[in-house]
């Protein structure tokens, strides 16, 4: 993609958006004068798993979530462009008692939502992609980093692996739509913790909702703000520990390929929450 294909299709280029590591984001003018964050994936196959995916997202919408809209998307050239609705408010590393209620009844509103892309196209559903995530990995979860990094990493390895070997596809409902990468700068919120926006939902698929509540509990316990009490009484404790594995596999990958500086954090977090939940 260049400024000129962009404005060929509509589209003034702003300036790049916060986040979006795994593939460009940019701020962007519409053709109708509306602000959106264009995002580019080297696949033109990724525009069928937007036409999947965006009616479960207005399901969600009209159940009161906040869900941007996402008002173009086409293949192009072998590329697949979208544009999402920018929303207001901002992130927030801590997320005051009322957000936190909040963000627990939007991942309830999930429930029940079906017609979701397949979490993985080579395996039979959510119970399948957990523990092949958990024994062999995925892409955003992979285990040879982690044995590659230290022992402390290949300790955090062996352990996930064997919550993978132990569990059995059917302990994982698909009961709903998942997020699958629900983190704070995911959470958009204006100053006084109102919910304006839950964005980034490219990966989402179908899947047990209650992950993301497991993801974004994991996510606040790293910024030093536990809601593991109100998660707890939600999960099983089996399926609780398998998701927290989860977790803790994706985080860790992520800063030893991406954020190097971040491992001794993500290590800590680990450590002390699979401690907590049976290593």
């Amino acid at each position: 993609m260049n400024p000129e294909q962009l404005r060929d299709l509509g589209f003034q280029l702003e300036g790049r958006a916060p986040g979006g590591e795994s593939g460009g984001a940019w701020f962007a003018i519409a053709a109708d004068g509306a602000r959106v964050v264009l995002k580019w994936f080297a696949d033109e196959g990724v525009a069928d798993r937007y036409a999947v995916l965006l009616p479960a997202l207005d399901v969600l919408r009209s159940r009161g979530v906040p869900v941007p809209e996402y008002p173009f998307v086409r293949a192009v050239d072998g590329w697949t462009l979208s544009a999402q609705q920018v929303l207001p408010g901002r992130s927030f590393p801590i997320a005051p008692p009322p957000l936190v209620d909040r963000m627990i009844e939007c991942v309830g509103a999930a429930a029940g939502i079906v017609g979701a892309p397949q979490p993985a196209p080579a395996l039979q559903g959510w119970g399948e992609f957990v523990i092949h995530t958990l024994t062999v990995g995925e892409d955003g979860a992979q285990h040879d980093s982690l044995r590659a990094h230290s022992d402390r990493a290949r300790r955090i390895m062996d352990f996930v692996e064997s919550v993978g070997a132990d569990a059995e596809p059917s302990w994982f409902p698909t009961s709903g739509l998942v997020h699958l990468d629900l983190h704070t700068d995911n959470v958009l919120a204006l100053d006084d913790g109102t919910l304006t926006g839950i964005v980034d939902w490219e990966g989402a698929c179908a899947g047990d909702h209650r992950f993301d509540l497991v993801a974004y509990a994991f996510d606040l316990d790293g910024h030093g703000q536990q809601i593991w009490d109100r998660v707890e009484p939600l999960v099983e404790p089996h399926i609780l520990r398998a998701y927290v594995a989860h977790m803790a596999l994706r985080r860790t990958d992520w800063a030893i390929r991406h954020h190097p500086e971040d491992v001794p954090r993500q290590l800590d977090r680990a450590e002390r929450l699979l401690d907590r939940y049976g290593a």
